[in-house]
């Protein structure tokens, strides 16, 4: 009876081992149909037959999951992507463990086993960027760990030390409470991921021999060059100029730079006009086809209102919405659209493109911008954005006895208490930022997202004496020629904060005498140096920069504290209605003045069954700074006259908005700091 009981244990035993045993022509049969675009909905179809016909083989899973993860648009379609990914993994090394573990400068050996190393990289690839997408990053980790820990002669689809330098830079700003693979400071950080490049480094170097003579000496030289360009990264991080253009230099001269991130560093050194043109050739290299965050069109954005031309960055960042809809990018590209309708005047509609940021659920892929920094972009906006509407509100109503109403104290008290509310979040942000010092405080820093007028509103009333001790010792020590001249502006704000109005002329005027200043790219600090320097003057120098001002960049000056002149002149004014717009227009923070060397503004008034069509032109320096037809129906007829102010300025209002409420930055919670700096 025992020797039956052995005897049945031993067939079981027998039957188990047979059915554990693979198929090997199933599984042959299946590599020699897995050929396909990944992305091709067939490929789908074709990896759930193979698990049909192999549910323990890994290539089924290897398919679908690299279908789902090119498909994939937001957290879920990621995490849906990794779990056959995990399968995959799983089931690669638990078949393929001796053959993933061989080394050998042997060919036929090496050409044995070469196809399990490639598609074992194909799978870490996948699945570690579905965990880093979804900002599961000790997942990543774990999947690099194990790549490494392979020691494969040759990593091909996933680098391990030079991807775990990119995550642990990446996610600089935290510690290990909350990823464990991180150390405890920014600058700890930052050096760690220099010593896994580093350790990139010197694992190419020791398996040299061993691929030596198995590939082109041109691929093993690019595998250096991938480990560069995150130095390259790093060292423009850290404004180590030196360093940063001798690893760029290297890549250039290869050929295998990212026109992106030279584009950046270009901009972090102050060259706005150089990263603007390697921004376009990102634009046109890009051949990406994975949904990664598209920095360049951001950037451009942001260029263009540097240029005065935030029209054009309006509509570049509204057609590049339209275009990829609610794909990653999408909240950061709201965040440049209502960047460039702030600067274009038209507040409303700035707010309303920086609530649907802060609405969305922005996923930061293949970028070092972090959920950090879109929060400070978003906060940052609903400040100058509190700040402007309070400008508008007192520009649309200038007349003295508009005052004499309790009821419009009460909405410029509202707006006052609702700029100090987001100055509050800002300043918060900044306060718990830790490396506020090393990316807000230096202008153009690398990773500083925010345009340097934004970077004003954030230290602006908080500690002037402070501030100018850090720009004067920048002013001393920074690296970057063309940076100084920002500096200098805002050691000239920060001096006319304080009072101290001829210490202010002295650096904004160095400002205007620097060699850069008439770069196209330079009008808005242009355009800001001309507002410091008349609010420091008074009388006829005050008004003449004002009206230079006025000529660079108009729709600035209705949210300043300047008043621009303009001569008048009208035609067909005689009905109540054009009366009616004409003292509203008056009642706005402008002065019309019998000045000969003012702009003029030629007004045509016409009624229509409609209501009013009113053409206008503003002419000033033999040159036409503004012109266009308003048509106004029956039923807006109050409040023409606003709009109309708005349009001098080169501001294409249509109607006068309330201010949306702002949605707060995408974070749980907001602490109000108090004693900041």
């Amino acid at each position: 009876m025992k020797r039956k009981a052995f005897l049945l244990g031993l067939c079981v035993v027998w039957a188990c081992a047979v059915q554990a045993q693979p198929n090997r022509e199933l599984r042959q049969r299946m590599d020699s149909e897995r050929e396909g675009n990944f992305e091709d909905p067939k490929t789908y179809e074709k990896a759930r037959k193979f698990i049909r016909m192999d549910s323990t083989y890994y290539l089924g899973y290897l398919l679908e999951g690299a279908h789902l993860f090119f498909r994939a648009n937001d957290k879920l379609g990621f995490t849906k992507a990794a779990v056959p990914l995990e399968k995959a993994l799983e089931k690669i090394e638990t078949d393929y463990d001796a053959e993933l573990r061989t080394r050998s400068n042997s060919y036929p050996v090496y050409a044995s086993v070469y196809r399990y190393h490639y598609d074992y990289s194909l799978i870490a690839y996948f699945l570690s960027r579905c965990y880093q997408n979804v900002e599961w990053q000790d997942k990543a980790m774990e999947v690099l760990y194990h790549v490494r820990d392979y020691n494969f002669q040759l990593e091909m689809s996933v680098d391990s030390y030079n991807t775990m330098a990119w995550i642990v830079h990446r996610n600089r700003v935290y510690t290990s409470a909350k990823y464990p693979f991180l150390k405890n400071s920014v600058k700890e950080n930052v050096h760690l991921a220099n010593k896994l490049l580093d350790s990139a480094i010197y694992k190419l170097q020791r398996d040299f021999p061993l691929v030596n003579g198995l590939f082109d000496p041109s691929y093993l030289n690019r595998q250096y060059l991938s480990t560069f360009h995150y130095k390259a990264i790093i060292y423009d991080y850290k404004l180590d100029i030196d360093s940063a253009n001798y690893f760029y230099d290297i890549l250039i001269e290869n050929g295998a730079y990212s026109p992106n991130n030279y584009a950046e560093f270009k901009l972090a050194m102050g060259e706005l006009e150089e990263a603007d043109s390697y921004f376009r050739e990102a634009e046109e290299r890009e051949s990406n086809v994975e949904k990664t965050t598209k920095e360049y069109f951001y950037m451009r954005g942001t260029l263009e209102t540097y240029q005065g031309n935030p029209d054009l960055a309006d509509t570049l960042l509204t057609r590049v919405i339209k275009q990829q809809g609610s794909t990653p990018g999408y909240g950061w590209h709201q965040i440049g659209l209502a960047r460039a309708k702030h600067f274009a005047g038209l507040t409303a509609e700035s707010q309303e493109a920086a609530n649907k940021a802060a609405r969305f659920q922005e996923l930061h892929i293949g970028t070092t911008w972090g959920q950090e920094q879109y929060n400070l972009a978003v906060a940052s906006l609903n400040y100058i954005n509190a700040v402007q509407f309070k400008k508008e509100f007192l520009f649309e109503n200038d007349a003295w006895y508009f005052w004499l109403n309790p009821v419009n104290w009460y909405r410029w008290i509202k707006y006052s208490l609702e700029a100090r509310h987001h100055k509050m979040i800002l300043a918060t942000l900044v306060a718990e930022n830790p490396e506020r010092e090393q990316v807000i405080y230096p202008i153009f820093s690398p990773e500083n997202l925010m345009s340097f007028d934004e970077v004003w509103s954030v230290i602006d009333g908080f500690g002037n004496e402070y501030f100018i001790n850090i720009y004067e010792r920048q002013l001393q020590t920074d690296k970057r020629p063309r940076v100084h001249k920002y500096i200098r502006y805002f050691l000239g704000k920060l001096y006319l904060a304080e009072g101290n109005e001829g210490k202010a002329k002295q650096y904004f005027e160095q400002v205007l005498q620097d060699e850069g200043i008439n770069s196209p790219f330079e009008a808005l600090l242009k355009a800001r140096v001309y507002e410091g320097l008349a609010l420091a003057g008074s009388g006829r120098e005050r008004q003449q920069y004002t009206r230079q001002l006025y000529e660079l960049y108009p729709q600035l000056v209705p949210f300043t504290d300047l008043t621009m002149a303009f001569q008048l002149s009208t035609e067909g004014a005689e009905s109540e209605a054009a009366k009616e717009i004409l003292r509203e227009l008056r009642q706005s923070e402008v002065d019309f003045v019998s000045d000969d060397t003012a702009p003029r503004v030629d007004l045509s008034f016409a009624e229509t069954a409609q209501g009013m069509l009113i053409r206008y032109a503003v002419q000033g320096g033999g040159t036409l700074r503004a012109q266009g037809t308003l048509d106004v129906p029956k039923d807006q007829l109050s409040g023409a006259g606003k709009i109309l102010a708005y349009r001098l300025f080169g501001i294409q209002k249509e109607i006068l908005r309330e201010q949306p409420k702002a949605e707060p930055v995408p974070q749980e919670e907001v602490r109000v700091a108090m004693n900041l700096f």
